[in-house]
């Protein structure tokens, strides 16, 4: 009996991590897939459906600056900025994921952006670190914290 019973519990368990393992796989891969829905937002310069994939009290670091919450980001940094670029092209690459339970991740990525400004072309990049949490079955940016790298002399990317 005691042998029947332990094999059952060992049965339930594997099936637990089973189950933990692809939900947390499906979690992951919905990340990746956010992050390119997010560049397409990002090119597109489409701020709502930017805000949907920002948490309303989001803190952003960028560029040795702070902004607290989405509106703020939007009205003081963001969209301002990309009101002023043209031909915009933003892209995440190298995207890891860690999950930090169900409904929470922080992500990093590389980050590639090009764009013409003052009638000048731009190419940039750097790295990032994104706090992601789950509201609503929603994934959404809690906190932003991106880094570009230096622009060599000369102007090269």
């Amino acid at each position: 009996m005691k042998r029947k019973t332990s094999i059952a519990f060992g049965l339930v368990v594997v099936s637990c991590l089973v189950a933990t393992s692809g939900a947390l796989a499906q979690s992951n891969q919905d990340i990746v897939a956010f992050f390119a829905k997010y560049d397409e937002a990002f090119t597109a310069k489409d701020l709502d459906r930017l805000a949907a994939m920002y948490h309303a009290d989001v803190t952003v670091y960028e560029g040795g600056g702070i902004n607290t919450g989405w509106v703020d980001y939007r009205d003081r940094h963001l969209g301002p900025e990309l009101k002023s670029f043209m031909n915009l092209k933003f892209a995440h690459g190298n995207v890891k994921v860690q999950m930090l339970g169900a409904d929470a991740a922080y992500v990093t990525a590389d980050y590639t952006l090009a764009r013409t400004a003052n009638e000048k072309e731009i190419k940039s990049g750097g790295l990032a670190t994104y706090i992601l949490i789950r509201q609503d079955g929603q994934w959404m940016i809690r906190h932003s914290h991106t880094s570009s790298r230096r622009i060599p002399a000369g102007g090269g990317a």
